[in-house]
């Protein structure tokens, strides 16, 4: 399923699947006036965003980073000559992409490796900058013109008390400072869409973000375990903590603090 939502210069397709929508999940692909896609939906999503874009093929297309969500159709438009921006990093995870745990392919439907060749897209308008966090290879878009911001999984909300278990917490706070600092006229977020007020919306989430980080490495280093933790500042584990064994959880953000301090010890 598609919907199109029409921006000031922007066409957003947001998508979802049965499946998707059951658990309160849909991601958007935004696709400019000048014809610049940006991001490409999940696997299961490829009829749509074809019928979405026939009679109006991007003339290129970038990448924020390799989640299947955002990168699902990138062999797609690949194998069918659309140039494509991304970073050598979110190539190269493309590239090695492995087997998917059954709650992501059951909400996005299985992804494998690239195996297209990329054509390189490039245009002085608009910029990948470099937002690690979310994942290392996390880009922004930034459309210098209309000072847009194209966040990808920067933002999400404010209060996001769940993270992947290789997710850097600290690095996304520095990101998050680092995009409001760009001072965007318009903040697009991959599952939240047009963000009113964008620069204090990031400010909002790095303040609270890095408030969560202290608040868990003071419980740690007064001795409390992550159980109790989880349960007093975070409200327990999430469904989708449960259900992806960990790998999307709130306990993973614990565990990130933990290693920080472990490395700072």
């Amino acid at each position: 399923m598609v919907r199109t939502i029409h921006h000031d210069g922007v066409t957003e397709f947001r998508f979802s699947s049965l499946a998707s929508r059951a658990i309160g999940y849909a991601v958007s692909a935004f696709l400019t006036d000048d014809g610049v896609l940006v991001d490409t939906a999940f696997p299961g999503a490829r009829r749509d965003l074809v019928r979405a874009l026939r009679g109006r093929m991007p003339r290129g297309v970038l990448v924020t980073h390799h989640h299947e969500d955002h990168a699902g159709n990138v062999s797609h438009l690949a194998h069918a000559g659309v140039p494509v921006c991304l970073a050598p990093a979110t190539e190269a995870a493309l590239r090695r992409f492995g087997p998917m745990m059954l709650y992501r392919r059951f909400t996005w439907r299985a992804m494998g490796p690239l195996t297209a060749p990329i054509t390189p897209f490039a245009d002085d308008g608009y910029a990948l900058v470099a937002t690690p966090g979310h994942t290392p290879d996390h880009h922004v878009v930034w459309d210098a013109a209309t000072r847009t911001l194209f966040a990808g999984d920067l933002f999400l909300g404010v209060k996001v008390r769940i993270s992947h278990h290789d997710e850097d917490p600290y690095a996304l706070v520095e990101s998050l400072e680092r995009a409001a600092a760009m001072a965007p006229a318009r903040l697009f977020c991959a599952h939240r869409g047009l963000v009113p007020d964008g620069v204090a919306a990031l400010r909002a989430k790095a303040a609270w973000h890095r408030g969560l980080l202290e608040e868990i490495a003071t419980r740690l280093r007064a001795g409390h375990d992550d159980a109790r933790i989880l349960r007093e500042l975070l409200g327990g584990e999430s469904a989708t903590g449960i259900a992806s064994r960990g790998e999307y959880s709130r306990a993973s953000t614990i565990a990130a603090v933990r290693r920080r301090i472990g490395a700072a010890a």
